[in-house]
C-alpha cells in the first residue's frame, strides 16, 4: 500500500480504488465537465493505411484536427488481444504486489501516478506503468518468473511492431513536410515508452478525471483502448463501450471518440507542430471516467534526443529554433502555453 511508502515515492503509488466508496475531496478536480459534444456522428478521421490516398487523409486529418484512427495498420489482430489480456492482467493483480515495482523519485518507468505537477492537477483517476525502451527490471519486480515471461515477451513483440508502424507513418508524415535529412533520422530513433493504463469506475464522474487534458512532446503518440469491463453487478452504458478518450476541437468543444478496438489512435504533439510549422496541430486530450465500466489503454511514445534542434520547416517561421531539452524546460514552467511562449 502507498502508507508502505514515504516521501516523494508514497505521491507516485495511486490510492486503492477497490476499496474507495467515496471520492476524496483531495482529488476533486477543477475540469469543465459541460463542454462535451453530444453529436455521436462527429469523431475523428479514420485514415486506411493501405488506401492509395493514405498520405493526403493523414494531411488532412493532422491539419483540422491533430488526430486520426488508423486501420488496416498492419498489426495482427490476435496479439492485440494477447497485449489487452496481458495489460488486465497486470492491473488485476493485488495491490500491493504491483507496489513492488513501484515508480522510483526521479524516475519515468514502473508502476504508480504521473509526476502531477505542473502538468497535471492532484486529481488523476488511473493506474499505470510505463516500460521504457522494452528494460523490463520493474516487471520482473512484480510478477513470478514463469508469470514475468509471458507478459515480458508479448510487450516486447507488441513494440517491436509499433516500432515499424510508428517509424512508417512518421516517414509519411516528414514526406508532407519536405524534411532534411537530419530530421528523416528521427523516425528510427530507439528512445520509446509504452505506457500502459487502468481507468477504474468511479463514483462522482462529474469531479474528476482519469486524465487530465494535456498535450503530448512527441512527434506523434499511438493511442489504443484495449477492453471495457463491467463492474460486478453492473450493465455498462451504451456510451463507456467505446467513448472515453476525448479530443479538443477549436470553436467546438470536447469531442469523446468512437474507439475501435482494431484500430489505433494516432495523435499529434508539440514536437511536429513545431516541425510543421503550425500547419499540423498538437492535439489537447483528456480521458474521463466511468460509473460502470473500468478501462485499459496503453500508448506508444517515441522521443527524441534532447540535443535534437527543433526547427520550423517553412517560410516564415512561426516559432523560434529550439532543442528538445531547452523545449522540455520551458513546457515543465507552463505546459499549456509551452508553444505559445517560443512563436515568433
Amino acid at each position: 500500500m502507498a502508507g508502505a511508502f514515504s516521501g516523494e515515492a508514497a505521491k507516485n503509488i495511486p490510492i486503492d480504488f477497490s476499496s474507495v466508496e467515496s471520492l476524496p475531496e483531495s482529488r476533486t478536480s477543477s475540469n469543465n465537465f459541460s463542454d462535451v459534444v453530444d453529436d455521436m456522428s462527429m469523431s475523428i478521421p479514420v485514415v486506411d493505411l493501405q488506401d492509395p490516398n493514405a498520405m493526403e487523409s493523414i494531411s488532412r486529418a493532422c491539419g483540422e484536427w491533430g488526430a486520426f484512427q488508423l486501420k488496416n495498420h498492419g498489426i495482427p489482430l490476435s496479439l492485440l488481444k494477447e497485449v489487452d489480456d496481458e495489460i488486465k492482467r497486470f492491473f488485476s493483480l493485488p495491490t500491493e504486489q504491483k507496489e513492488k515495482g513501484a515508480r522510483a523519485p526521479g524516475s519515468i518507468s514502473g508502476y504508480g501516478s504521473p509526476k502531477l505537477k505542473p502538468f497535471f492537477s492532484n486529481a488523476q483517476w488511473h493506474e499505470g506503468f510505463v516500460i521504457m525502451s522494452s528494460r523490463y527490471d520493474d516487471v520482473k519486480k512484480v510478477f513470478p518468473e514463469d508469470d514475468c515471461a509471458r507478459f515480458c515477451e508479448t510487450m516486447e513483440e507488441i513494440q517491436k511492431k509499433l516500432k515499424l508502424l510508428v517509424e512508417k507513418v512518421t516517414n509519411i508524415i516528414l514526406e508532407l513536410l519536405g524534411a532534411r535529412g537530419e530530421e528523416e533520422k528521427w523516425a528510427k530513433t530507439d528512445n520509446y515508452a509504452l505506457k500502459m493504463y487502468k481507468y477504474p469506475t468511479c463514483p462522482a464522474t462529474d469531479r474528476i478525471l482519469g486524465l487530465d487534458p494535456h498535450r503530448d512532446t512527441s512527434i506523434v503518440t499511438f493511442l489504443h483502448q484495449t477492453q471495457v469491463e463491467a463492474k460486478t453487478g453492473n450493465e455498462i452504458r451504451a456510451e463507456d463501450q467505446t467513448r472515453g478518450f476525448q479530443v479538443f476541437k477549436e470553436g467546438i468543444g470536447w469531442v469523446p471518440v468512437q474507439m475501435d478496438s482494431n484500430m489505433f489512435v494516432v495523435i499529434v504533439g508539440d514536437v511536429l507542430e513545431i516541425l510543421s510549422n503550425g500547419r499540423f496541430k498538437s492535439n489537447l486530450h483528456r480521458v474521463t471516467v466511468s460509473e460502470t465500466a473500468y478501462r485499459y489503454s496503453y500508448a506508444y511514445f517515441q522521443r527524441l534526443s534532447r540535443e535534437d534542434l527543433l526547427c520550423p520547416i517553412g517560410s516564415p517561421p512561426r516559432f523560434r529554433a529550439i532543442t528538445l531539452g531547452e523545449y522540455d524546460v520551458v513546457k515543465f514552467k507552463d505546459p499549456h502555453k509551452a508553444l505559445s511562449s517560443i512563436s515568433i
